[in-house]
């Protein structure tokens, strides 16, 4: 290790410690807005596609092209935050996504609707490794599952009061279906409009990468598109947990085509905030102690929030009205909010310094591309049996299957280690 790079090093740490204490009160403000608008796209966008009618096989290409492309394309978005900054495609993703948002509720027509959900995604996928990369920025590695916890935290339940509110309020203000769901994505479009003005008053969490290493071949190369798998290639710790999470995630995308059938035959918008709501109640519990579990027992403790995720299928089943679905969303809170704090906290404790950017990337590239397989490839195969034996027996018959797929894909977890940053050269993680 040369004495620069050790300078650039120091200074770089002693950066990122002073952007934590000065941008705190910043990056929660963010976080909620982001959060509430992500929360409600994410939430309605299925159902809303049902609403106006689309079929199966329909809402499995919007379900399918909305994971690829707000998964797959963040990988060289996540390589130009590192070399650019942070911030430029933080503002950008959330100020598009506040656009998209407003769009939605005037769309009536199911191919237009998949259209504007591909828009959508690509607004998400700027922002997304962008954010993740602040986190990581502003965090120290031996902090950072709680310091990811307390955010979200924060952002969960100020969102959930907002689920509350619009579950009690929206009906008194129109009975009408199309009008609620106009509301609640309006409601999500300024939550991404908050969070893209406050955002322009951040300061960049990681200086340019230009300036902060000297330019080089080796460094151009890095970040040239032929590097976008470098993270499995490196680091073989992080290649077995990619592999894990792609069988997982290509399980979970197999129930999201037909969930959303059995929520809209039992659940009201409103109904469905309440239900959502309810999510966010136990999210917000498993957060709390996630990110102190995964500090100091690991980060292996918080794959049992994939582990229970076959058990919302069961239920989905068995439900015959929206207080019973609800239990669906209890299972789902507490493990959607411990693994959330793992998958974030892992995948940066696994990367380099200045390829944190990178490492989401590819990451989120190869889930995008599983779960897109799973989701469409689950919509063709119930369009097909519905020929059979009719919508609704498929659909209940395909629940039975995905309870079969997320098992197999929660005890997977078992054969992932505790993440490792690759064996480079020192001269290639802080010298370079």
């Amino acid at each position: 290790m040369t004495e620069n790079s050790m300078r650039v090093s120091l200074e770089y740490l002693s950066d990122k410690h002073k952007v934590s204490k000065y941008k705190k009160p910043l990056i929660y403000s963010i976080a909620i807005g982001k959060e509430i608008g992500n929360f409600i796209g994410a939430a309605y966008a299925q159902i809303y596609a049902v609403f106006i009618q689309s079929t199966p096989f329909l809402v499995s290409i919007i379900t399918s092209m909305r994971n690829l492309i707000q998964l797959a394309v963040q990988s060289p978005f996540g390589r130009l935050s590192d070399k650019f900054g942070r911030k430029p495609f933080l503002v950008l993703g959330l100020f598009a996504s506040a656009f998209m948002s407003f769009l939605y509720p005037l769309i009536t027509n199911p191919i237009i609707f998949l259209g504007a959900m591909i828009l959508y995604s690509l607004a998400f996928s700027i922002f997304t490794p962008s954010w993740i990369a602040v986190l990581g920025d502003t965090s120290k590695e031996s902090k950072r599952g709680s310091y990811i916890g307390r955010i979200t935290t924060v952002s969960v339940i100020f969102t959930m009061c907002v689920f509350l509110i619009t579950g009690w309020v929206v009906p008194f203000i129109s009975v009408d279906y199309a009008q609620q769901y106009g509301i609640i994505f309006r409601i999500g479009a300024f939550g991404f409009l908050l969070a893209g003005v406050l955002a322009l008053f951040m300061k960049e969490t990681a200086p340019n990468s230009a300036e902060k290493y000297p330019t080089s071949n080796k460094f151009n190369l890095k970040h040239s598109f032929i590097n976008t798998f470098k993270p499995l290639k490196e680091n073989p710790t992080f290649r077995r947990f990619v592999l894990v999470c792609a069988l997982m995630d290509f399980s979970m995308s197999t129930g999201w085509p037909i969930f959303i059938f059995v929520r809209e035959r039992y659940a009201s918008p409103t109904e469905y905030s309440l239900m959502w709501a309810a999510f966010m109640v136990c999210q917000v519990c498993s957060l709390v102690i996630g990110g102190y579990l995964i500090d100091k027992r690991g980060k292996r403790i918080g794959f049992w929030g994939r582990r229970v995720m076959f058990l919302i299928p069961i239920v989905l089943f068995f439900a015959r009205n929206w207080i019973e679905l609800t239990i669906g969303n209890l299972i789902g809170g507490l493990g959607y909010g411990l693994y959330f704090v793992t998958i974030n906290a892992y995948i940066i404790d696994s990367a380099p310094e200045e390829s944190k950017g990178n490492y989401v990337g590819a990451y989120q590239l190869i889930m995008g591309v599983v779960t897109f397989i799973g989701s469409i490839s689950m919509g063709i195969a119930t369009e097909l049996l519905i020929g059979f034996i009719g919508k609704w027996s498929a659909i209940y018959t395909m629940l039975l299957v995905v309870v079969v797929l997320r098992f197999i894909g929660g005890v997977a977890f078992f054969f992932v280690e505790e993440p490792k940053k690759p064996n480079l050269p020192i001269s290639l993680n802080v010298g370079l």
